[in-house]
């Protein structure tokens, strides 16, 4: 009788050893998944860095002809011994027009506020002002241009705003 007890035991004492041998492999496969997760996590982040520096370099090759023309309004002013306001200004102008079409290539737009209510989400008050012609919270001037890039707010609006 007392050998199917030993039996029993030797069993049991195998079926531990099966389990803990089991236990180690599957600590094992967890360890190296976990490894590869996060060689992979890394990859994917180093992979992001480097696209957003290929768009970077995009945005910056298409802003170099801007450049260009203001090298070359430089050099105009340096060899006129009088350049009229007006033709300061048409340069001006035509730079702000290159870098206008650049940026809205890219999904940059200007928030148009002036004369609208105000909207925090869109708009910052920096000032107030009062003008009994205009309605409450109604944006009266815009102190420096908000920017939206694809619809998101990239940079809001500084405004002064109607309080009555």
């Amino acid at each position: 009788m007392e050998k199917g007890k030993n039996k029993g035991k030797h069993k049991s004492g195998e079926t531990a050893k099966l389990k803990e041998a089991e236990i180690a492999e599957l600590k094992d496969s967890l360890q190296r998944l976990q490894a590869e997760f996060e060689n992979s996590r890394k990859r994917m982040e180093k992979e992001k860095q480097d696209f957003v520096k290929l768009a970077n370099a995009g945005i910056v090759k298409e802003l170099l002809p801007l450049l260009d023309s203001v090298k070359a309004a430089e050099k105009h002013l340096d060899e006129q011994e009088r350049v009229s306001k007006e033709d300061a200004l048409k340069g001006m102008e035509t730079l702000k027009q290159q870098l206008g079409k650049v940026l809205k290539d890219h999904g940059i737009e200007k928030i148009d506020c002036v004369g609208k209510e105000f909207d925090p989400m869109r708009d910052e008050c920096v000032m107030q002002g009062k003008d009994e012609s205009k309605k409450d919270e109604v944006v009266l001037e815009e102190l420096q241009k908000g920017y939206m890039l694809n619809g998101k707010i990239l940079r809001h609006a500084k405004v002064k705003v109607n309080k009555l």
